[in-house]
């Protein structure tokens, strides 16, 4: 990495809000959820997590297709203007490796990117923290719509980014949490 150089981990978690977020705590000695649960809407959670600082950016999208990534990509290029940044990301459909127009925007953003290898989420930090926000928040949730989802996940992930202990060590990286 340059000196002033960045690497962040980019994914992008599909959420739906449910009538049950995932799980539900009962007296009843077997939950039974149905199959077909009403879904109050859906929406997709854009997460980039730098290595650095152990920082999260986050952004909602209605869809996860390259408009919306290069969008992202156009956010990113905003928050780290003057350094060169590095990132991380799986071989999803919108992403640079297959896609022509998210290559071309990165491109002239004057990002650079590494594609993870293929049904690898172990190497993605992001994933750790989609895994906490679906424990702390979304199963936990019985949220009337997107918006109220929105909300508490941008406190979520406030409250992370304000912790200490906020970073995701990764092991091919040496001391990654140590900065």
């Amino acid at each position: 990495m340059p000196p002033r150089g960045i690497l962040a981990f980019f994914d992008a978690k599909p959420i739906a809000v449910k009538t049950y977020g995932g799980r539900r705590y009962t007296q009843k000695e077997r939950l039974v959820i149905e199959r077909r649960q009403r879904t109050r809407g859906f929406f997709y959670l854009f997460l980039l997590y730098e290595v650095n600082s152990g920082r999260v950016r986050w952004m909602f999208a209605g869809s996860k297709d390259s408009e919306q990534v290069c969008r992202f990509m156009t956010r990113l290029r905003r928050w780290y203007p003057e350094q060169e940044v590095w990132v991380a990301l799986d071989q999803d459909r919108p992403h640079p490796r297959k896609s022509r127009q998210t290559r071309r925007v990165m491109r002239a953003l004057g990002l650079h990117w590494i594609s993870l290898p293929k049904a690898s989420p172990d190497d993605n930090p992001v994933e750790t923290i989609n895994s906490d926000i679906q424990t702390m928040v979304l199963d936990k949730s019985d949220d009337p719509d997107p918006r109220a989802s929105r909300r508490r996940i941008g406190a979520h992930l406030r409250r992370r980014n304000r912790r200490s202990d906020r970073h995701v060590r990764i092991s091919y990286l040496g001391d990654s949490h140590k900065h």
